[in-house]
């Protein structure tokens, strides 16, 4: 099985682990390698002892065949995602589907875990990459920048950096704290089919189309060695974990073994029955696993000739509570280091106490200090109290806590130093304090505080109706409203500042449900919140009655009983006491909403001005006429926000970007209005980029 290169290194195949049906597409080792985790063409997941080959889970219920799965078995995280193009979140312990992530619009590709478990990256066909916060399973960032499929991505050794590669032959640096492009380079002439980060994060290596494995310095992508040998793609790479050796997988059938340093070719299997699909590494000795296209079989190698006393493990070093390494060193971060030596620290030190209850997650700080090249920042936190707490004050803003103590804060920065201020108070009345200081090194920040406070210091709710399915057999179900108020719901998360707990989503609810949801916001919300109403489902126009209506789940064609009138709702928002309130509705006769239009106007010039001043408005997809079940408008709302690059972004400013795009793409003409006799005093709602 094995021909030599150079006498000294061999590897030869030490044990072959099989199972009937399931073909496997790919197979990694966990953080530790005590377990190897496997996905297949029967759809499920196997957890295989690594030592004896003796399966130890069998994970079922996926419809379509996952293409990539990670386990971290420390911090208990299993996932997978795949041809389903969702991300499956699964408990170890019981074998079960916990959650599941959407959002990805076609195939899942691959996955990776940054070193502490707790942040998620999926790359996928439908050309974004995605971060997700694995402690509540929401997203985080959405990141486009690549022409055609994302085959590949990695979180970098220390979890700072993120790579990512695909079929447009490039190669991305993401910063993961921040969510922005650090610097992208094409190095290969075809598709890339892999990407690895070596041990020390110094260098990337990827591998493709063109038979070749490349290895470019993280720091400018620039290429230090090109290693030939394959005769035709190559479609896997991993290195070891001292970083001095890499082996790669490729379609003439072949396993070779390299020397990082040199690129020389060490060793190289004889073919093997099919296209090598899958090699992984031994985190913690010289072995190593493979797996090939249509077989049933994982093969574990053993490898001689290679230094096997590896560096401790990260896994390794968690468990014993020493740090992870953090040597890499990319130009960005050392700008920022020059720029930190020529600024003057404020006498009040950064204060972190050692075991301090909060806990910043994103983005790295080192002692207290962040160093940030934007002119804002957004912080994700966690507070870690048994005694319980149930928010955080940062910088006298008070922010609440999810269940899982995680909290989230957009902060505005200053050119150079930006003290930030962290209290948190238990239930028992016990406070804990820290201090912080970030550095900007932005052209574009601002050399006094920020402007636009009061927007800031205002909350952003969303009330999302979808209604798929009625009750009544007179009413036709549809296919599309709860999907779109997700959608809806997903940019409004990830882009905008409304936080997750004040996003109301309600999916086929009842008249009364609705009702529940509006009169619960009118004794919450103050003039100092903003709150958006969205309705996708069925609506009705009544020409001799001179009424519009809503259709809840539970309404009835014969019936108006439960018909939700365009007057009550009308009613609501007058009595719903916000600074700014707009509606979306994408349902029959939405026109109904207001009688009368505001005509365009040039928006005022000051946002602080434009925000000022209450507003009452609503946009809508038709003038009292049906619009089809899958809605045009939406595709073009949802379209504008995911595109917008302005950090406000007016409602009538939103309508008039994509309204014609509708009118040119569809029967209906959407409308924007004044919501008559509720308080609205010419202002606008203001979408506030993250």
């Amino acid at each position: 099985m094995q021909f030599s290169l150079n006498a000294q290194y061999n590897f030869n195949i030490k044990r072959t682990y099989s199972e009937t049906s399931h073909q496997i597409f790919n197979a990694n080792y966990n953080t530790t390698g005590k377990y190897i985790v496997t996905s297949g063409s029967d759809n499920n997941i196997l957890i295989w002892n690594a030592e004896t080959g003796i399966i130890f889970k069998t994970l079922v219920g996926l419809k379509k065949r996952p293409n990539a799965v990670v386990f971290d078995e420390e911090n208990n995280v299993l996932v997978s995602g795949g041809e389903d193009n969702e991300i499956t979140i699964w408990d170890p312990l019981t074998s079960n589907i916990s959650a599941t992530l959407t959002g990805h619009r076609a195939a899942v590709k691959s996955l990776s875990l940054n070193p502490d478990g707790r942040v998620l990256t999926s790359g996928s066909a439908d050309r974004t990459i995605r971060i997700w916060d694995i402690n509540n399973n929401t997203l985080i960032y959405e990141l486009k920048g690549h022409k055609k499929e994302v085959n590949a991505v990695i979180f970098s050794p220390d979890g700072s950096l993120l790579a990512s590669a695909g079929a447009d032959k490039m190669i991305i640096i993401w910063n993961v704290a921040s969510g922005t492009m650090l610097r992208s380079g094409q190095v290969h002439s075809g598709w890339i089919r892999d990407v690895e980060f070596s041990p020390d994060g110094n260098l990337i290596a990827s591998c493709g189309d063109d038979d070749l494995i490349i290895l470019s310095k993280t720091s400018d992508l620039s290429i230090v060695n090109t290693l030939k040998g394959h005769s035709d793609w190559v479609q896997t790479i991993d290195f070891s974990p001292d970083g001095k050796y890499l082996l790669s997988g490729s379609h003439d059938r072949r396993i070779m073994l390299w020397d990082v340093a040199s690129g020389k070719m060490l060793s190289q299997s004889e073919k093997q029955g099919q296209i090598i699909l899958s090699v992984d590494f031994n985190p913690v000795k010289a072995d190593f696993i493979s797996a090939s296209l249509l077989s049933e079989n994982l093969e574990n190698w053993a490898v001689s000739g290679i230094d096997d006393s590896f560096p401790i493990s990260l896994a390794e070093k968690k468990l014993a509570g020493q740090p992870p390494d953090t040597t890499v060193k990319v130009n960005a971060q050392k700008e920022q280091d020059e720029i930190q030596e020529n600024v003057e620290i404020p006498v009040a030190r950064p204060s972190v106490p050692e075991n301090s209850v909060i806990e910043i997650l994103s983005p790295a700080n080192q002692q207290g200090i962040i160093n940030h090249d934007k002119n804002s920042i957004f912080l994700i936190g966690r507070v870690n109290d048994p005694e319980g707490a149930s928010a955080i004050m940062i910088n006298k803003n008070w922010i609440s806590l999810s269940e899982a103590g995680i909290f989230e804060f957009k902060m505005n920065l200053v050119k150079g130093v930006n003290p930030v201020n962290l209290v948190t108070v238990n239930k028992m009345g016990r406070m804990t304090e820290m201090n912080m200081v970030i550095i900007c090194s932005a052209d574009d920040a601002s050399v006094q505080a920020p402007g636009v406070a009061d927007i800031y210091r205002s909350k952003y709710h969303a009330l999302l109706i979808g209604v798929n399915d009625y009750q009544s057999n007179g009413i036709t179900d549809l296919d599309n409203p709860i999907e779109d108020a997700e959608s809806l719901y997903n940019v409004l998360l990830t882009q905008y500042t409304f936080d997750q707990d004040n996003i109301y989503l309600l999916k086929n609810p009842t008249l009364s449900e609705i009702i529940i949801k509006l009169d619960e916001l009118s004794r919450k919300l103050t003039s100092d919140d903003n709150l958006l109403i969205f309705f996708a489902g069925h609506g009705y126009w009544d020409e001799q009655g001179n009424v519009g209506y809503w259709f809840p789940a539970d309404a009835s064609r014969g019936s108006t009983v439960n018909w939700f009138r365009n007057s009550t709702l009308r009613d609501f928002i007058g009595s719903i006491q916000t600074k700014h309130t707009l509606v979306i509705a994408d349902a029959c006769f939405s026109g109904a909403i207001f009688k009368t239009r505001a005509a365009f106007a040039e928006t005022p010039q000051g946002i602080e001005k434009l925000y000022e001043l209450p507003s009452r408005r609503a946009m809508t997809s038709g003038i009292l006429e049906e619009v089809p079940d899958e809605s045009v408008f939406i595709r073009y709302l949802i379209k504008r926000l995911e595109d917008n690059e302005e950090d406000f972004l007016p409602s009538e400013l939103l309508f008039s970007s994509f309204k014609t795009a509708v009118m040119n793409n569809s029967a209906n003409v959407p409308q924007f209005g004044v919501i008559q006799n509720v308080g609205d005093e010419g202002g606008d709602f203001v979408f506030i980029k993250r």
